[in-house]
Order: structure tokens, then C-alpha cells, then sequence
């Protein structure tokens, strides 16, 4: 099945473009739970249940009222949409669903993530390798990345990334990796978005839109086997609201 929508699979392109991330794709309603298609088609299912009845449909390119919302008994969740007439079922695979507004959580965390940032910038680090392309300067190390661009303006921060437990907690003041969902949702509350790619449903990318920025701060969660929730694999940090590099 055709991919429309995949996050950060044009990140590195845009990120050497002259301007910002442009705002791209449909917005969703500020109020309540919407659903956006990241495939082209997709099975809706008479029950939330894989068991049960269903059908292929063509999806709409705009966001989907999603009335309510369950978890089966695999925990997995289920998504109650009615489509051109059709009510029935999504699994949460190839899904982004709209969750709840801006983060202001997410906002808190960036002020140490900014000021660590400026703190390696603005000396010799030999953790840290630095280089330049196309007007965005790269800083990369053994466990993380991140990316600026420079200006008379300032530093407009672009993109990071990590994997790692000591450089999430260096950036953040607080180490994420590892870190169930549970945990994560009562450290940070409702996201703003969350998705599973339709081809790996054991993986979830939570991501909180910054309450006071134009920024994103997305986590990624993978379910390990018998596990009921996933865990923090990645914490990303990236320009523009969720889906505008896709």
C-alpha cells in the first residue's frame, strides 16, 4: 500500500531549504478527535476487532471525526469513524490522530534543550563535530544530532535527535529513553498527535506541538513482545507542527 503521508521522510531536504517548513496538508479542527489518513486505502472493520468483518476504502484526504475511541484486548486502539456514509472501524495503523492542543510541557522542555544548545555552540566541543551545508549548520556526535541556522536574526534551531539516555537527559534535564507510555503520558500529558506507520503497528510517534514556538517535540514509542505499551525508543525535536515535513 502507497505511503502519502511518512514522518520526517523529507526532514533532511527541507532542512537546507532558504526558508522555514512550509505549512503543508490539511489543518485539524482545534476541538475534539480527528483522524488523517497516511495511506491512500484502508480496511474498515465492521467491530474493533481484527476478527471481524471489513472492507477496503478509498481514504479521504482530509481529517475524519472520530465520535470515540477504544483499546481491544491486545491493547491496541480502535478509532469509530463514519466515512462518505460508512461507519465502522481504523485500526491505529496508518493513522494520525488528533489528540489535544498545544504543549506547554513540551514548551518547558525546550528552554533546557535551547539553552544546552547554545551552551555547545557557542564553544569548542570535542563531543560534538560541526559542519556546514547550504546555510544550516550540523552538530553531531557519537549519540546525537542537531541542526541550526544562523543568522543576523539568530539561531533558529531546525532539527535534533537522539537515541541515547545521557543526551536525551543533557538536552532535556530528564532522560525519556526507556521510558513506558504511561509514564511518558504523566510526564507530558495528552500529545497533541500520535500515529503507528501502517506497516508496524508496535510503533507509536507521540508528538507535542510547543505551546509558545513553532516546533515539535516527537517521541517515538516501540512495543517490544510482550509488552502492553511500548517504550521510548527516540526523541526528535523538529521546525514546524506535526506533518509539515512529511
Amino acid at each position: 500500500m502507497t505511503r502519502k503521508i511518512f514522518i520526517f521522510a523529507l526532514i533532511f531536504t527541507l532542512a537546507f531549504s532558504s526558508v522555514s517548513f512550509a505549512e503543508t496538508g490539511p489543518v485539524p479542527p482545534s476541538k475534539g478527535q480527528w483522524a488523517l489518513a497516511l495511506e491512500s486505502k484502508s480496511l474498515l472493520y465492521s467491530k474493533a476487532d481484527r476478527g471481524s468483518r471489513n472492507r477496503e476504502i478509498e481514504m479521504p484526504d482530509e481529517w475524519i471525526r472520530v465520535p470515540s475511541a477504544v483499546r481491544d484486548d491486545d491493547n491496541y486502539l480502535w478509532y469509530s469513524v463514519n466515512i462518505d456514509g460508512r461507519k465502522g472501524w481504523l485500526p491505529q495503523n496508518g493513522i494520525r490522530l488528533k489528540m489535544g492542543g498545544k504543549s506547554k510541557a513540551a514548551s518547558n522542555l525546550y528552554k533546557t534543550y535551547a539553552k544546552t544548545r547554545r551552551n555547545i555552540t557557542s564553544r569548542s566541543s570535542r563531543s560534538w563535530t560541526k559542519s556546514n551545508d547550504d546555510g544550516v549548520t550540523m552538530y553531531t556526535s557519537d549519540n546525537g544530532e542537531f541542526w541550526v541556522r544562523e543568522s543576523k536574526r539568530g539561531v533558529e534551531d531546525v532539527y535534533f535527535h537522539t537515541s541515547d539516555h545521557e543526551t536525551c537527559e543533557l538536552f532535556f534535564g530528564t532522560d525519556l529513553i526507556g521510558m513506558y507510555q504511561t509514564k511518558l503520558r504523566s510526564k507530558l500529558g495528552t500529545p497533541t498527535m500520535r500515529e503507528s506507520p501502517y506497516e508496524d503497528i508496535n510503533t507509536s510517534i507521540l508528538s507535542f506541538e510547543l505551546s509558545d514556538r513553532d516546533m515539535t517535540l516527537s517521541i517515538t514509542l516501540v512495543r517490544d513482545e510482550g509488552d502492553e505499551e511500548g517504550k521510548v525508543e527516540s526523541v526528535a525535536l523538529y521546525r514546524g507542527r506535526t506533518g509539515s515535513n512529511d
